[in-house]
């Protein structure tokens, strides 16, 4: 959301390591390091369609953790803004962080430019079946210098009807601010991220939802 549409029809891929992969203001490799394969297509004519797929250093071993698709379409507007239409839908496949098999879908509408972006995403089964949601999130980077990046995100997420059972608040939220910075092909990122309210529970024990995060990419 905040880069502009592609002139022309490409290919893209990221791979990324990262101390913690971190979700929503929770861990989802049950704080351990964790590596994650994308791969994505932009279409001239503003369709495109990403997936994704996360594996974590977990105690038993290396497991698949996550995995999701995207896709929609992105209309160019006066002044460089894009308005984003699309569908979402994630898996989670390891029981360390969140039930085995627990998913969602998401309808998402957002706009952006190059500093700013917001988007509002609906839900009919988050996590839960007959659990609907809706989370708004605001974006915001700003580039002091060639190269470098400063990044906020900010989340809020109400629930829809009855609260389930695996939540006690009704509206929850996550944040995160950061820093970036290029080198040649490698972006690094160091982030400070964490949700409320209450903990996150992963390993048999409750955690803090605060934490510190490095992570690096590099795309091809």
């Amino acid at each position: 959301m905040l880069s502009a549409v592609p002139a022309r029809a490409q290919w893209s891929g990221q791979v990324s390591v990262t101390n913690d992969e971190r979700w929503r203001g929770r861990s989802i490799s049950a704080g351990r390091p964790a590596a994650t394969l994308s791969l994505g297509y932009d279409d001239r004519s503003g369709v495109y369609a990403d997936a994704s797929a996360t594996a974590a250093a977990l105690p038993e071993g290396a497991a698949l953790v996550s995995a999701g698709v995207d896709a929609g379409y992105a209309w160019r507007l006066p002044g460089g803004r894009v308005l984003d239409l699309g569908v979402t839908r994630r898996e989670f496949r390891s029981g360390a962080t969140m039930p085995r098999g627990a998913g969602y879908t998401e309808a998402y509408l957002g706009i952006g430019g190059r500093s700013l972006s917001v988007r509002l995403h609906y839900s009919p089964d988050y996590l839960w079946r007959d659990t609907s949601t809706l989370y708004a999130t605001l974006d915001g980077v700003v580039r002091p210098a060639p190269g470098w990046r400063l990044l906020a995100h900010g989340g809020a997420m109400q629930f829809l009807g009855t609260v389930p059972r695996y939540s006690s608040d009704r509206t929850q939220f996550d944040y995160s601010l950061g820093v970036a910075k290029r080198f040649g092909r490698i972006d690094a990122q160091l982030a400070w991220s964490g949700g409320a309210p209450g903990t996150d529970f992963y390993r048999g024990a409750e955690h803090a939802r605060r934490a510190v995060t490095l992570a690096l990419s590099l795309g091809f």
